[in-house]
């Protein structure tokens, strides 16, 4: 039933504009304007519904073919990889502190010290003052007397002068001393202190850090990668 009044409708319709536009014809060939439009007026009128009746349907059309595609979702948009972090390949050095360790250790102290002692002797049986002394006292013990009695003074002289220069010599040996110098030693406890190793300050990616070495870092900068030192 609403196919058939559809269908009526635009043959309504069809017929009114084409009674308009014969009547537009007409009236332009005509001499007499105002009567082609009077008589085209009641025909607009009567085509008026149909054109009514027409728009609720296109609408409808309208919105039918619109609706699926409202319907449709929409991908989401996948989201993008983060960019991988840039590192520094070298870590700055701002500063270098070494590691101190006290201790004690064993050394040897020595210093010189003067000492007396006696030279040494080269006559050690007193050969030359017994002789000597025995010389002198013949000589002094010959001058006594005469006879055998010169003889036996000159013997006792020559004895008694013997043993006087020995005991002369032993007291001159005994007097013959030398000064000299000589070193003496000891072992002593000292305090010592040795550097064990170095605290390094350092600046890497905008961060600090303190990492500790052995040896002395040559340079200014350390070797990094991926963000950590490479020592």
């Amino acid at each position: 039933m609403k196919q058939s009044v559809l269908i009526a409708s635009v043959l309504g319709g069809g017929i009114a504009l084409g009674a308009v536009g014969v009547a537009g014809i007409q009236a332009m060939k005509s001499s007499k304007p105002e009567a082609a439009i009077v008589a085209s007026a009641p025909l607009a009128q009567a085509s008026a519904p149909a054109i009514q009746a027409l728009a609720p349907s296109a609408a409808s059309s309208t919105l039918a073919q619109a609706a699926p595609q409202a319907s449709t979702p929409v991908a989401a948009a996948a989201p993008k990889p983060a960019p991988k972090p840039v590192h520094a390949t070298h870590a700055k050095i701002l500063g270098v502190t070494p590691i101190r360790e006290a201790g004690t250790e064993p050394k040897q102290v020595c210093h010189q010290e003067q000492v007396v002692h006696q030279a040494p002797v080269q006559d050690e049986n007193r050969i030359a003052g017994s002789v000597l002394g025995g010389v002198v006292g013949g000589l002094l013990g010959n001058q006594v007397g005469g006879g055998n009695g010169k003889k036996a003074a000159t013997v006792i002289g020559a004895l008694a002068g013997g043993y006087a220069g020995n005991r002369v010599q032993e007291g001159m040996q005994q007097r013959d001393q030398v000064t000299g110098t000589r070193t003496i030693c000891n072992t002593e406890e000292t305090k010592t202190e040795k550097i064990v190793g170095y605290n390094v300050r350092y600046s890497l990616d905008g961060k600090t850090g303190t990492v500790r070495m052995d040896e002395k870092p040559k340079g200014k900068t350390l070797p990094a990668k991926d963000g950590k030192l490479l020592i």
